[in-house]
């Protein structure tokens, strides 16, 4: 494509060459530039792209986009200069692929908890339907039923309409995403034209980068302030900050409820189990549904499926049948059994409003003691550390304290500010770094009928310390200490 036509909409300034010039392939990693491509400097959290405009110019680049000058300019590539080269680069994606979502059904998740769940819920109704759809989130990516390596919960803009691309021309229909707080600020899902989108929830997370909860709620409604009046919005109505999405929603809002009676949906006279729920809907839809699902929160999770695949027009009674066969998702309250006579849970809750959903359901179907194991990520919001230890301690009846995810930062100060959490008096605790050791010493420590959480990584397969990935599974690793210790 023509980089006239790349550049379509888009305020630019040609610091040198030409626009006429044929253009093979958009990048933003000057490690995956070949000849003929046009290369997006655009700015990370630890590198600037435009520190490696040499490296792709020697790789072949035809043209580079910037948004702040540079120092040195390589004769005989064209040099174009934007304001926000992150922003623009989704609508320069959106140009060099054709908009293929002019063809597709987008439907966005955002949220703190429940995203993922939601998104596992919508896509496996649709999918059960004999629609053909993609899913991009968390856990996995999937096109079509070929799986993706997923490795951050909205990929970049470019990543994305790459994606899109490819879901067109393999006949999907729709498209379930979970979209980010960073992605909505960072533009990742800038100008895209959703058909629907979900608001699961709200508490205190990436306040790390946010600053503070008014800047991560700011951010979580971008995804609704730029829906279209022909859109849908589906907004839990429970959560405290539902009526601020209801106001930034331009489209036509939906709200669901297990509280109100006045939601479009809403739950009444529900029950529930370790691994399954039931309950009656009322407002729209008026039914009886059954989950191999555990935990009030997946009532909420399903609810918010419920009405998303409806107002999408599937019929009632497909959306339930589907619902009744859809198992756990991945690293979600995912149960790990190995014949022996306690409960393991595996969850990915990693802030204090999911650890608390957990213990929660947890604690309801719990016949003896809860154990709960976590720790908390390096580099991350600091301040819900001590919040977490003392969920632990009121809810838990024994608490092992180890790592997740220390990333740059010390094990022993992330541990430290956790404990600070504890009360004086409370002793029912052990600290042991090694998450490995720690999650064997959680299993040998069970008694018959306890449960045991292990919380904080979920679905995840690294472990990340330092700048190493260490190969580590929760469930597995839980798996081989559960088979140790019976044999």
């Amino acid at each position: 494509m023509r980089l006239k036509q790349i550049l379509k909409g888009i305020e630019h300034k040609i610091i040198m060459g030409q626009p006429q010039l044929n253009i093979s392939n958009l990048q933003y990693d000057s490690r995956k530039i070949e000849a003929n491509d046009l290369f997006i400097a655009i700015r990370g959290f630890n590198v600037d792209g435009h520190d490696y405009i040499e490296e792709a110019v020697k790789k072949g680049a035809a043209a580079v986009i910037v948004d702040r000058e540079l120092a040195n300019y390589y004769p005989g590539i064209t040099y174009i200069k934007v304001e926000n080269t992150r922003k623009e680069m989704a609508v320069l994606a959106k140009n060099f692929f054709s908009d293929p979502l002019a063809d597709l059904d987008l439907i966005g998740i955002t949220g703190t908890n429940g995203k993922t769940t939601t998104a596992y819920l919508i896509y496996n109704i649709l999918s059960k339907n004999s629609f053909k759809t993609a899913m991009f989130g968390t856990v996995k990516n999937i096109i079509a039923g070929q799986e993706i390596e997923a490795d951050r919960t909205t990929p970049e803009s470019l990543d994305l309409y790459r994606y899109f691309s490819q879901a067109k021309n393999a006949g999907v229909k729709y498209i379930v995403m979970e979209v980010s707080s960073h992605a909505l600020d960072l533009y990742r899902v800038y100008q895209m034209d959703f058909s629907l989108a979900v608001f699961t929830n709200l508490s205190p997370e990436h306040l790390d980068y946010h600053k503070d909860l008014k800047n991560y709620r700011l951010a979580k409604s971008k995804l609704f302030s730029q829906l279209s009046k022909d859109a849908s919005a589906v907004i839990n109505l429970d959560d405290k900050n539902s009526n601020f999405m209801l106001e930034k929603s331009k489209a036509e809002n939906y709200i669901y409820s297990l509280k109100d009676r006045s939601a479009d949906l809403y739950c009444q006279n529900y029950k529930l189990s370790q691994n399954s729920l039931q309950y009656q809907s009322g407002g729209l839809i008026k039914r009886d549904f059954q989950l191999k699902l555990g935990g009030l929160f997946n009532i909420y999770n399903s609810l918010a499926a419920v009405l998303s695949t409806f107002l999408l027009g599937l019929e009632i009674d497909d959306i339930v049948s589907s619902l009744e066969v859809i198992e756990g998702v991945p690293g979600r309250f995912e149960l790990i059994d190995a014949g022996q006579d306690f409960q393991l849970i595996v969850d990915y809750a990693h802030t204090p409003d999911g650890m608390e959903n957990v213990l929660t359901a947890a604690k309801a179907i719990t016949k003896n003691r809860l154990i709960v194991l976590f720790g908390c990520g390096g580099d991350r919001d600091r301040s819900k550390r001590p919040v977490m230890a003392k969920l632990a301690e009121d809810m838990a009846d024994y608490v092992f304290l180890t790592n997740d995810n220390p990333r740059s930062e010390g094990e022993e100060l992330i541990l430290k500010e956790i404990k600070a959490g504890f009360s004086q008096s409370f002793s029912n605790y052990k600290v042991i770094a090694d998450r490995k050791k720690a999650i064997a010493e959680a299993v040998n420590f069970a008694e018959k009928d306890d449960i045991v959480l292990i919380l904080g990584r979920g679905h995840e397969k690294y472990q990340v310390i330092k700048d190493k990935k260490i190969e580590l599974d929760d469930r597995k690793v839980a798996y081989q200490a559960l088979k140790e210790r019976s044999s």
